[in-house]
């Protein structure tokens, strides 16, 4: 029976629980921010205008996070801090011109010239309900994202008012034009990091190509930008399946910054992917040395060693992810998939029970009980299921050939082999369909087209 499995996460923070409120009240908010950029005199005018204008988006940022934090505990689905600040990065539009004002004036007798920015931003509140209904993966991944992103804008704006500090206390020319070109190389840097935040707002829009444009542009900027690989490596995987092009990046990082637990994570995810489950317990192990409260971490784990057929290990490791977060979904999913391979069938519908009360509209769940329930012979209760992960997802062949699978259970031959044959229409190399319909034909009596299924079947590599 075909399986789908929710896999790992790829990036660093946890997320809180799923919204389980009914969605009303979704409107648009506008909010006025305003930026200020104090520009010295050998300071280039376009660049201060920007740092201005960044400025006033995020006050805007800043007010709508406020709102929206509210607004998430009004339907009972309360965020952390770096998921809001994460959502309102992403959603922000800005609406007609941004507005500069430059005055001039003197600060401990130099010359000094203001840079105000204003602007207006629109920010609509189904941005939590957007966030919400992506997977575990997706939310982690967008939270590491915005959270490497702000981080890169304090370290910018400490390192620019460092060297202005520097400036003034300089005394020969030759210490000036030093300080100038490092501050050249601080606006360069700038420039970077708004090419991240581009690109991390097309990440969240699945826009997956341009995000990686927009990473490479400021690779080109900063070629010494652990962020920016960081994420290159993530939408590599996410977006493109480029496994092998995500580990060359989470290399690039970890060569020069090699505390970075995310990537070491990130990288483990990258080789899960591949079946080479001893380099991913490896990347596992070296992140949850450095943070040893990672649940996600403790989740990835459980998954190389479930892959790995080493169960009880993988159990042992969903037991502590859960511990650590008790809202962690995957994980409960995860590890009903593991106790399903023990024969702990019980055990497992309580898990796919408890991971359906944070996404009752989960299609891989009900699959996965599906499967169980089959194995279990609870056969009425798979065919439920079934029919559930169809409704939720009618265009996956994987779930055809799970019901076709209960069908075949239950020896009802003729709607087995139409969920089978559906399951091929969509996906024609799905192995595992091509063995089960000629487990199907077998029954049938039909030895000829079982064969020639069989035969299929080991060709792509399945032999049941």
């Amino acid at each position: 029976m075909g399986k789908i499995f929710r896999r790992t996460a790829a990036a660093l923070l946890i997320v809180a629980g799923l919204l389980t409120a009914v969605i009303v009240g979704a409107e648009i908010k506008t909010y006025d921010g305003v930026g200020r950029y104090v520009m010295s005199d050998f300071e280039n005018q376009d660049i201060a205008k920007q740092r201005a204008r960044q400025r006033a988006e995020k006050n805007a940022q800043k007010q709508a996070g406020v709102y929206l934090k509210t607004y998430s505990r009004s339907v009972n689905s309360e965020l952390t801090d770096d998921e809001i600040s994460a959502v309102t990065n992403n959603i922000t539009n800005i609406v007609g011109d941004v507005k500069y004002d430059r005055k001039v004036t003197t600060a401990d007798g130099e010359p000094v010239i203001i840079w105000t920015a204003t602007l207006t931003a629109n920010i609509d509140t189904d941005g939590i309900f957007d966030f919400l209904k992506r997977d575990d993966k997706e939310k982690v991944t967008i939270v590491q994202q915005n959270t490497g992103l702000q981080d890169a804008i304090a370290e910018n704006d400490k390192q620019i008012e460092d060297l202005k500090e520097q400036y003034k206390r300089a005394t020969t020319q030759a210490e000036r034009d030093k300080i100038r070109k490092q501050l050249n190389d601080a606006d360069r840097d700038f420039l970077a990091i708004q090419k991240l935040e581009e690109g991390n707002k097309l990440y969240y829009a699945q826009n997956y190509g341009g995000a990686i444009q927009l990473f490479n542009e400021a690779l080109q900027l900063k070629p010494d930008f652990p962020e920016a690989y960081n994420n290159r490596g993530v939408t590599y995987m996410d977006g493109f399946n480029q496994y092998e092009k995500a580990i060359q990046d989470f290399d690039r990082v970890l060569e020069r910054y090699p505390n970075l637990v995310e990537t070491y994570n990130n990288r483990g995810t990258a080789y899960l992917n591949l079946e080479n489950f001893e380099q991913a317990i490896k990347n596992y192990n070296q992140a949850l040395q450095l943070a040893p409260n990672y649940a996600n971490a403790y989740n990835n784990r459980g998954e190389a060693y479930r892959n790995s057929r080493q169960y009880e290990r993988a159990v042992q490791d969903y037991d502590k992810a859960i511990q650590i977060n008790p809202n962690l979904a995957e994980a409960y999913n995860n590890r009903g998939i593991a106790y399903q391979e023990l024969k702990k069938y019980e055990l497992a519908v309580k898990d796919f029970n408890k991971a359906l009360q944070f996404n009752p509209d989960d299609a891989v769940v009900y699959n996965n009980r599906a499967y169980c329930y089959m194995k279990w012979g609870k056969l009425d209760s798979a065919l439920s299921d079934s029919n559930k992960a169809l409704e939720l997802l009618p265009n996956v062949a994987e779930i055809y050939d799970s019901r076709g699978c209960v069908y075949l259970a239950m020896k009802n031959y003729d709607k087995a082999l139409k969920d089978f044959n559906k399951a091929l229409q969509l996906k024609p190399n799905l192995a595992e369909s091509y063995f089960n319909r000629g487990k199907c034909y077998q029954a049938m009596g039909d030895a000829a087209k079982a064969q020639a299924d069989f035969a299929k079947a080991k060709q792509l590599g399945y032999n049941g």
